[in-house]
């Protein structure tokens, strides 16, 4: 029998995303889509982008970008919404870069009214705890090299529905974890919530899941190949894209051996069969 997309993007826990599912047992992405397609279609913000030594990581970026060709061509708007760290990573797809001291509350209601994005999905952004520190995983603040975006996701928020995707605690939107996280994992959760938070190993992989319901709904061939994938990560890291557990230039995702991308993957497609 086949996984559900929820285990598949589940899989492979390192970092105690297996806890945070068991404390908090639910189909997460599956329950988010459902919700997510229940929208009229229009222009959805996309925010990700984590700094990790110079560089904004591997993970998120790619999740991120196939998410936006997705919505895209099942009839939405996709707008990314990331900073200087991930520049030229998606080059076909509108980009707003936020500068790394952020925008005032004015600026961006006004970008919000230009743009009037139906809701918003984070993928893998850095948000403040309550020491208001932006902490990795090894617990160092990165506050002067991330953009405050959890700000507009914030006050976005207050009027439409917001998604994030997370798989550690630190991320935007696993505010919504921050008990269990303070109480089972070894870091400051961050403090921002969100409407529908989806926990997986690796975010990419959420983003994947993500993909794959979206898929099953449209009835729409829209889950990116892994060759698709390999080729986009290979693209990144040609700009300075980093594994962001090891710390270098390398073709990987979050220290996972490259070749389980290609089985998630596949998993997924079965699961929507």
């Amino acid at each position: 029998m086949y996984k559900s997309v929820d285990e598949v993007i589940l899989q492979h826990s390192t970092r105690g995303m297996d806890i945070l599912q068991e404390k908090h047992p639910k189909e997460h992405c599956k329950e988010a889509v459902e919700n997510f397609v229940k929208l009229e279609k229009g222009t959805v913000f996309l925010y990700t982008g984590f700094y990790v030594k110079g560089f904004a990581e591997t993970d998120g970026p790619i999740g991120t970008y196939f998410l936006a060709r997705a919505l895209n061509a099942l009839g939405y708007k996709a707008i990314i919404i990331t900073d200087e760290y991930c520049k030229d990573f998606f080059k076909e797809i509108e980009t707003i870069y936020v500068p790394i001291e952020g925008h005032s509350e004015k600026e961006y209601l006004e970008l919000l009214e230009v743009h009037k994005p139906i809701c918003h999905i984070s993928i893998e952004r850095c948000g403040r705890n309550s020491n208001n520190k932006y902490e990795n995983a090894r617990s160092i603040d990165i506050k002067e090299f991330t953009a405050p975006l959890d700000a507009l996701f914030e006050l976005a928020g207050k009027n439409k529905p917001t998604f994030a995707i997370g798989d550690g605690g630190n991320e935007v939107g696993m505010g919504n974890f921050k008990e269990s996280v303070k109480e089972f994992l070894s870091l400051v959760p961050c403090e921002v919530c969100c409407d529908f938070p989806i926990i997986a190993t690796v975010s990419n992989w959420g983003s994947y899941g993500f993909i794959a319901y979206l898929e099953k709904h449209y009835k729409k061939d829209i889950l990116p190949s892994f060759k698709d994938v390999d080729a986009y990560l290979t693209y990144i890291v040609s700009l300075g894209s980093v594994d962001g557990i090891k710390g270098v230039q390398a073709h990987s995702v979050d220290g996972k051996e490259w070749h389980i991308e290609e089985d998630i993957l596949r998993e997924l497609k079965q699961a929507i069969v």
